[in-house]
């Protein structure tokens, strides 16, 4: 399940808006692949469709630059990069559909999470985020003085649907909902209303 492929997509798996005079939509750039059938929602909001499947080596390992600075800066941002963490926690490839609507996307992905629970998930999310520096160095000098992942997911919930146990994050997407379906952890990404995520989540586990 694994891609080992040697370069990855590091700029392309944020969703970016070209700011410029006229206002413009949120979009999600990445490598594409046909929609996995599983992934496509029983229920989508109203002015949503489907654009494409994505698919994203979970591993990401960095090209080779000439600074040895900078290599390692990306390298701590990989490391603490919520996207991957949030949806592969075992560094098993992604899968995706992107859903646009005029000014918001919905992002449903997937990765292989054999024998993976949400308990465990929620416990590698935890270790995840930064650890206190303990060295004597000024606050404005150490990386983690800030909490990179923190400021970026923060978890609030977790309700029950269908039987099944939903975690529910707030991120600079809005909200993120993740579940496990079988051997799979899944999640559901978008700036629409908490209501209309978890109605995703509802038609997916249908």
């Amino acid at each position: 399940m694994k891609n080992k492929s040697k370069f990855a997509y590091p700029w392309l798996v944020v969703p970016a808006c070209i700011l410029g005079a006229c206002s413009c939509s949120p979009k999600f750039v990445a490598p594409e692949i046909e929609p996995p059938a599983d992934l496509i929602p029983g229920y989508v909001p109203e002015g949503f469709k489907l654009v494409s499947g994505f698919q994203l080596n979970g591993e990401v390992n960095f090209p080779i630059a000439t600074d040895g600075n900078e290599v390692a800066f990306f390298l701590r941002l990989r490391e603490g990069n919520p996207f991957f963490e949030l949806k592969s926690p075992k560094g098993n490839d992604i899968l995706g559909v992107y859903y646009q609507g005029k000014d918001q996307l919905i992002l449903i992905s997937k990765s292989y999470y054999p024998e993976g629970s949400l308990d465990l998930w929620l416990a590698a999310y935890e270790a995840s985020l930064p650890k206190p520096c303990e060295c004597e160095c000024p606050g404005f000098l150490r990386l983690d003085a800030i909490p990179f992942h923190g400021r970026l997911t923060e978890m609030q919930e977790i309700r029950t649907i269908d039987g099944t146990r939903v975690a529910i994050l707030k991120g600079p997407l809005g909200w993120t909902t993740v579940f496990v379906r079988g051997d799979y952890l899944l999640t559901v990404e978008s700036r629409i209303s908490l209501d209309e995520n978890l109605k995703i989540v509802a038609s997916l586990l249908d």
